[in-house]
């Protein structure tokens, strides 16, 4: 890897780089979190990546996708980035609303998203009750560390979010009564919204300089549950995470990527569930 980024400097050439965080055997005792399979999605990726001209490729899964190592690992990339460069970032595991303190996300909502690292709690009867939300990784805190990305791409690189979590409110039982118990069993996320005992301090963000294309895809709305797909070979998958490598399978063109998301091209595959709607975000 230190040879390729040597050349990738000397020469000037753009670098495909990812950064693919996985977290499927969350500890429930100490956590509160159900396991799931975001560690499977990694695994079904990275190959796919690697084939596709990635040679800067940082994986985290299980215990070792801390909240702290997640920043780390994103700041650590923003630096290695230049200009041109092509950037895959991708989160499986959980996600969770939680109380918006800062106020930036208008009256009406209340509740910022985040994504759940592997050392996050449910709640804050947790670490003999001191658990106050400080493990999260609130949208507020994960902007400006994209943006740091972003900034070094210029305006001829790119950068594709993948975020394989849902941020639920919470579905009506009636809805669920044709999905497959297993894979409710294996919902990515929670209806219950996080209240810190105490207030977190996060400054709202500023929002992303103009530049690279950034593309931000979810795996359903912020009111919806996020389901696992059972692929053929009986393993469980995110299904953002599968329908990706269904894309990566072709190429890793990510314009192209962006017109199956828009024109929701994934509806007759069967790997969403019905009540579960993919969303796609795109900031020039």
């Amino acid at each position: 890897m230190i040879f390729l980024l040597s050349v990738s400097v000397l020469t000037g050439l753009a670098t495909n780089r990812a950064l693919l965080v996985g977290i499927g055997m969350y500890d429930r005792m100490k956590t509160g979190w159900s396991v799931i399979h975001g560690d499977n999605d990694v695994a079904l990726l990275l190959p796919l990546l690697k084939k596709r001209g990635f040679d800067d490729i940082v994986t985290l899964t299980n215990e070792k996708a801390t909240k702290a190592r997640i920043v780390k690992e994103l700041t650590l990339l923003a630096k290695r980035c230049q200009e041109g460069d092509k950037v895959y970032f991708h989160f499986s595991g959980h996600g969770q609303p939680i109380r918006d303190d800062n106020n930036d996300e208008g009256v009406l909502k209340k509740y910022d998203e985040s994504i759940i690292p592997y050392d996050a709690c449910r709640d804050s009867r947790k670490m003999n009750g001191t658990y106050s939300g400080q493990y999260h990784l609130i949208d507020d805190e994960l902007c400006p560390l994209l943006d740091a990305v972003k900034r070094k791409l210029g305006a001829d690189g790119e950068l594709f979010v993948a975020v394989d979590a849902c941020f639920s409110k919470g579905i009506q039982k009636d809805e669920m009564t044709d999905i497959d118990p297993e894979l409710i069993r294996y919902v990515r996320g929670t209806n219950y919204a996080f209240t810190p005992p105490g207030r977190i301090t996060v400054k709202s963000p500023k929002g992303f300089t103009k530049g690279a294309i950034l593309t931000v895809v979810t795996a359903c709305q912020d009111n919806e549950r996020n389901f696992e797909y059972k692929a053929p070979s009986g393993r469980m998958y995110g299904s953002l995470s599968y329908y990706i490598s269904i894309l990566l399978k072709s190429n890793a063109d990510f314009s192209r990527w962006r017109r199956c998301f828009s024109e929701k091209s994934y509806i007759n595959r069967g790997i969403f569930q019905s009540i579960q709607h993919p969303s796609i975000k795109i900031f020039p």
